[in-house]
């Protein structure tokens, strides 16, 4: 027997009085909370135990724990009483992530997801919550690509908390997300990047060049080291980047295991940064700040050294250092650089998301298609 009455003793002796409600001997808890137990053990052999106000309730959770139980999916109601903000840091801690990732993951978890949830069991958690919750995340004007972050992350912790049995099944399901919109590629021309070249301060000015001629990210541009620019066979070796953890910046790996590769070096990009060392003698890494010789922060760099140098050089105000990597793509598309290539030389994981970003600026690839297809069925089918 796992259902107990718990206002009424199982085995009462012969001379004990009955209630007049229920004809039978009380206990303690005579009407005083819910009346009907279920006792289990968990699988850890602990003893457990759940109340019910009506028999039946009582009846339909033990049946439903024991066909589970058979079936080996049994999970204890009660761990999915643990607070998302509880379980959030226990996944966290697990994964195997970049220092700075983690630091990344916390913030979007404190600032958009506690907030709503971090009260709440990740058993109490249902789409509908979910679904009102990314509608919040853009009713307060977040960006789409924005909120489609934060929910990924929300939805890895809670298909953890499926893994670690929690709870059955992840809330994550059929959740409509904004409208994210294709990346927006800007190109500047040769006289723009020569004009932001000239335009920036002097110990910064190859950094313009990098990335427009050889395609670093401007993380990996910040943290490119001296002994990985190979002026005799015109080659940069791209294996590290700056990153900022509680604020300071750190060199670290770069964004992906495709990330680390070997990026032609042209002739002004050559100059440039042979110019850069003989008047700055780096040591290590080849750009640092001016004045302490720091590593460079991303957001000090953008608002006071790059913002300025755009509007100085007559560009867009929202220009951005990712600019000059698409540049550098387009530029060796256009010239009829496959786009296999570019796509390893840019370290993306796929060359799928090259296609994506750039399929469209490789030149003349219909007529080049239709050319061949042409010259390979046309005698056969002897069209002229």
């Amino acid at each position: 027997m796992t259902v107990y009455d718990r206002w009424h003793k199982s085995r009462p002796k012969k001379d004990e009085r009955k209630c007049s409600e229920h004809r039978k001997v009380p206990t303690s808890d005579h009407g005083i909370g819910e009346r009907w137990q279920v006792r289990y053990r968990d699988r850890n052999g602990d003893q457990r135990k759940q109340n019910f106000a009506r028999l039946a309730d009582a009846d339909r959770f033990d049946a439903n724990r024991k066909a589970d139980e058979s079936r080996g999916e049994w999970i204890d109601p009660r761990l999915g009483q643990t607070h998302f903000g509880d379980y959030a840091p226990t996944w966290m801690s697990a994964r195997l992530h970049k220092p700075s990732t983690v630091e990344r993951y916390a913030i979007v978890v404190n600032n958009h997801i506690n907030p709503t949830f971090g009260k709440v069991g990740v058993g109490s958690i249902r789409p509908t919550a979910v679904q009102a919750w990314v509608k919040g995340l853009q009713v307060q004007g977040l960006a789409p690509r924005t909120i489609g972050t934060i929910y990924t992350i929300f939805a890895s912790i809670m298909r953890g908390a499926v893994r670690d049995e929690l709870i059955r099944k992840t809330p994550c399901v059929d959740i409509r997300l904004p409208y994210v919109s294709k990346t927006t590629i800007r190109l500047l021309s040769t006289d723009q990047v020569a004009a932001l070249y000239r335009a920036m301060l002097p110990e910064y000015r190859a950094l313009v060049l990098v990335g427009a001629g050889s395609g670093l990210r401007q993380g990996e541009a910040f943290g490119l080291a001296r002994d990985r620019v190979d002026f005799v066979e015109g080659m940069i070796t791209v294996d590290q980047q700056v990153v900022v953890i509680k604020s300071r910046p750190m060199l670290g790996t770069p964004k992906s295991p495709a990330s680390v590769r070997e990026v032609p070096m042209p002739a002004f990009v050559a100059a440039a940064l042979k110019e850069h060392v003989a008047l700055y003698d780096p040591l290590d890494v080849v750009f640092r700040t001016a004045l302490r010789h720091n590593l460079i922060r991303r957001d000090y760099f953008n608002a006071n050294i790059w913002k300025p140098a755009v509007k100085a050089a007559g560009l867009m105000s929202d220009t951005t250092f990712h600019d000059l990597r698409h540049t550098f793509a387009s530029t060796a598309l256009a010239s009829g650089v496959p786009i296999s290539e570019v796509s390893r030389w840019l370290g993306h994981e796929s060359i799928t998301t090259t296609v994506d970003l750039y399929g469209h600026l490789v030149p003349e690839a219909s007529s080049r298609a239709r050319e061949a297809l042409d010259k390979a069925f046309g005698s056969a089918l002897s069209v002229p």
